[in-house]
Parts: C-alpha cells; sequence; structure tokens
C-alpha cells in the first residue's frame, strides 16, 4: 500500500509541476498494449457488473410487484366473498369498503366500487382509471388526479398497482395500492446500484491504470538497463525486485544471457592476445628465415630445407587454426545435424587399441576397463576428437614406466568416461581449471610441443555433446572424468 500511495503521490506531483511531461507519460502509458488490456477488462468487467445490478434491480421491483399483487388479490377475494353471487348485502360490502378507506395504517390503499354505468358507489378513488378494463390487472400512474389527495401530496406523480373484478350484478370492485414506498424503495436501491457501478467502474479504471504503470516501470527498468549496456557499461545486470513472477524469470534469463555474452567476449579477448601471443613467434621466425636466405644467393639444397622449414611452420599455424575453428563450432553448436547412432564402447576399444604402439614406444603401459554394449546419440567425429587428444596430452605429459587407465562405466542416467594416469599430475585445483581454457600452458609442459588447445577443444566437445569434463586429482597424477547425459537412441 505504501508504494502504490507514493507511486500516485509522484504521478501527482510530475502532472502539477511538469504537465507536458506527464501527459506524455500519460500517451506513452496508453500505448502500452498491458494498459490498453487491462482497460479493455475493466470496460468488459464493468459491463458484466452493470448487467448484474439491472438484473438485480429488475428481480426486486419484480418482486415487490409479485408481492403487492399477491395482497391484493387476497383482500379483492375476501371482499368478492363478502358479495357472494351478487344477493348479499350491498350495504355491508359498501361499510367494509369504507371501514377498510378510514384505517389510517392502510391510507396507501385504494378501493373503489361502482355500477355498471362506473357511478361510483363506495371507495376513495375519485373516478375510474381511464382505459383500465374491468377483471384485468393494470398499473397505472395519476395523471389524471383520481388519487385522495392525501397521498398526492406526497408524490405528484404516483403510481398504482390495481386488481379489479366484475361482480354478478355487473358491478366492479377494484382494489389498489399506491406505490409510494415501494417507489421510494426501488429508487433508493437504483440510486445505490448506480453508484456502486460507478465506483466499480472507477476503480477497475484507476486499477487498470496501476496495472499498466507498474508494468511500464519494470519495462522501463529493463530498458535503462539495455541502454547502459549499448553504451559500454557491460557489467550492468537487470535488477531483480524478488517478486517471483513472469518480469523476474525474465530478468533471470536476461542476465544469464548477458553473462554468458560478457563470457564469451572475455573469452574473444583472451582468445585476440593469446593469438596474437602465439603467432608473432611462428610468424616472426618463418620471415626473418626468408629475409635472410633471399639477401644471399644459397644452393638449391639449402633453399629446398627452407621450403620445408616453411611449410612445418604454414602446417603448425593451419592446424592452430583448424582447431580454433574445431572449437567455435562446437562451443557453436553448428554440428548438431550430425549425430548419428555412435557404438561408443567399440570407439573406445579400436582407438585403445591404436594407441598402444605410440604407449609402448614411449614406455607407457595403457590399460582398458570398458563395459560393452554402450551405444549413445553423437557425433562420432567430436567422440573421437576428444578421446585422441586425452589420449596424446596423457602420454606426451607422463614419463617412461606410467600407466594410463581407461574406464568407461554406464549409469542409469548417464556414461562416465575416465582416463586416469599416475604421472606428475596437476596438483594445484586453480590450474586444473586454467588448463580447460584456450592457449593457456602450464610450465611444466612448456618445453614440449603443442599450443595449449587440446583441452580446450574437448571442453568445447563436451559442451557440443551435452557433456561435462572435469580434471580431478588421482593422488599421483590427473584424472580426467567425462559424463555424458544418456540420450534415447531411435
Amino acid at each position: 500500500m505504501r508504494r502504490f500511495n507514493r507511486s500516485w503521490l509522484v504521478s501527482v506531483a510530475l502532472l502539477i509541476r511538469h504537465p507536458v511531461s506527464a501527459w506524455q507519460r500519460l500517451c506513452r502509458l496508453w500505448r502500452t498494449s498491458v494498459f490498453r488490456l487491462a482497460l479493455l477488462f475493466a470496460l468488459a468487467f464493468s459491463l458484466v457488473v452493470g448487467v448484474s445490478l439491472a438484473g438485480v434491480y429488475w428481480l426486486s421491483t419484480q418482486y415487490i410487484v409479485g408481492q403487492i399483487d399477491v395482497n391484493l388479490r387476497d383482500e379483492l377475494t375476501q371482499l368478492r366473498g363478502d358479495v357472494g353471487d351478487g344477493s348479499g348485502d350491498d350495504e355491508g360490502l359498501i361499510g367494509q369498503i369504507q371501514e377498510q378507506v378510514a384505517q389510517t395504517d392502510k391510507s396507501s390503499r385504494l378501493y373503489l366500487l361502482v355500477d355498471a354505468k362506473q357511478h361510483i358507489l363506495a371507495g376513495n378513488l375519485l373516478r375510474w382509471p381511464e382505459d383500465l378494463s374491468c377483471g384485468q390487472p393494470a398499473q397505472f400512474s395519476d395523471q389524471s388526479n383520481i388519487v385522495p389527495k392525501k397521498l398526492q401530496a406526497e408524490d405528484s406523480d404516483i403510481r398504482v398497482r390495481a386488481l379489479s373484478t366484475r361482480l354478478a350484478d355487473g358491478r366492479c370492485l377494484l382494489v389498489g395500492q399506491a406505490m409510494v414506498e415501494e417507489e421510494g424503495f426501488t429508487d433508493h436501491t437504483g440510486y445505490l446500484l448506480s453508484w456502486a457501478l460507478g465506483i466499480i467502474t472507477l476503480f477497475s479504471l484507476a486499477g487498470g491504470g496501476w496495472m499498466g504503470l507498474a508494468v511500464l516501470r519494470r519495462i522501463d527498468t529493463i530498458t535503462h538497463t539495455a541502454t547502459q549496456i549499448m553504451a559500454g557499461e557491460f557489467s550492468r545486470r537487470i535488477p531483480d525486485e524478488g517478486k517471483g513472477d513472469e518480469f523476474s524469470d525474465l530478468s533471470a534469463r536476461l542476465n544469464q544471457m548477458l553473462d554468458r555474452i560478457d563470457e564469451l567476449m572475455a573469452g574473444m579477448r583472451s582468445v585476440t592476445d593469446n593469438i596474437a601471443h602465439d603467432l608473432r613467434s611462428p610468424l616472426t621466425r618463418l620471415r626473418n628465415r626468408l629475409e635472410i636466405y633471399l639477401t644471399h644467393e644459397r644452393p638449391a639444397d639449402e633453399y629446398r630445407e627452407v621450403m620445408q622449414q616453411t611449410l612445418d611452420d604454414a602446417d603448425q599455424l593451419l592446424a592452430l587454426f583448424n582447431t580454433l575453428i574445431a572449437i567455435a563450432q562446437a562451443e557453436a553448436g553448428v554440428r548438431r545435424e550430425v549425430f548419428t547412432t555412435v557404438d561408443f564402447s567399440t570407439l573406445l576399444i579400436d582407438l585403445v587399441d591404436f594407441y598402444q604402439l605410440a604407449a609402448e614406444d614411449r614406455g607407457v603401459h595403457l590399460s582398458a576397463q570398458i563395459q560393452p554394449g554402450i551405444t549413445r546419440l553423437a557425433s562420432q567425429g567430436l567422440l573421437t576428437q576428444i578421446v585422441v587428444n586425452l589420449l596424446e596430452n596423457a602420454l606426451n605429459h607422463i614419463p617412461a614406466g606410467s600407466k594410463v587407465t581407461v574406464t568407461l562405466t554406464q549409469q542409469e542416467k548417464t556414461i562416465t568416461l575416465t582416463i586416469a594416469d599416475n604421472g606428475p599430475g596437476i596438483p594445484n585445483p586453480a590450474d586444473r581449471l586454467r588448463v580447460l581454457e584456450r592457449f593457456v600452458r602450464l610450465d611444466a609442459a612448456r618445453s614440449s610441443p603443442g599450443s595449449g588447445l587440446g583441452l580446450a577443444l574437448v571442453r568445447a566437445a563436451m559442451h557440443e555433446q551435452g557433456g561435462t569434463v572435469e580434471l580431478q586429482d588421482n593422488h599421483a597424477g590427473l584424472k580426467v572424468l567425462l559424463t555424458f547425459p544418456r540420450l534415447k537412441v531411435s
């Protein structure tokens, strides 16, 4: 309630101090779809309420008229019963009518007994109402002054509800009710219902405007944050008011998107810096070599050797760029369309057999514990690239006499691939996270060939496969834990 009041006070103050700005704000509010929908709902709700209140008013008046008709019919039946078949005592009927007229508590009740020529025999009506057929129920207004003066003094236009019946001797008996109190009640009820409809409509429109302002305020917050980000403040995020509604969900998703974009931009800056650093040396070496051999005449064999060295450097650069392209494609998910059913167990057995000879040449014992029959919907090329990178990384960074164990198991919801060795490993947990980034090489690995992209490619490929990669301490070595979600094989 405090926020609601403060919002309206701010709106009123803005209207007083800055009428042009307030008018622009109202025009902008009118253009919002939420306000127009709220306004349409308010009008529809007011229409439904108005029809309902009108129905209540009509039913109330019909009930009152029905009750009056019941009372008039009972009294008319009683008076007619006293007359009987017309041979009864006329003086008794006339006396009874006069007695009823004389009672002050029934002063709004009207009686009239006329003969066949409409001559008045008894009653308090001044004459027979015009256009009123005897024997038919009627409701008429006192426009010809036939109601007693006592009632005319209270209301100049009295409505009368009347029932009449023709007696056996041709006379006509009328019993009526001047609807003074009843009309007062129905008028008061109509007045209250009109006020209720007006208040409901007003609050509906005010509620629609308030909802429109509330939504517009939250949209303005998102727009303002987007403007700041476009201006270069990339650390800005959309504030969450903690309401748990759809705007909170939208803000959370947008903030996650901005975090992802910020992460990608940071990665791009890091990649740019690393590329500039790592490519400078081979390009400089290549240029210097060519420049030296162009300044003086050399034997053909030396030129052939330089050309071969230049081709080797070019191949190294091309391999570097191809790896970067593969990482970018894996992170962007552009190769999802080539997912097929892959026999993971057979693929892993073939790769381990292929690297047995290379492991023996390095004096490394390579073994495998592979659960048979594990299949998965995946990209066979990416799975092969992942295993090849990890096996080469293990074989290149462990001394002779070490062991490498490849394990593949299947659980209820996941498939786990583990490649563990008992080499020097990476003792520092922070370094185990860093080596998954592009161009990151620890000091112990700088003497060995490589560009620092192997594990980065593994992480990108695992992301493409929907899995995760984690480097753990093997307590004398390094353990690479790959976790794949099980996908349905069609």
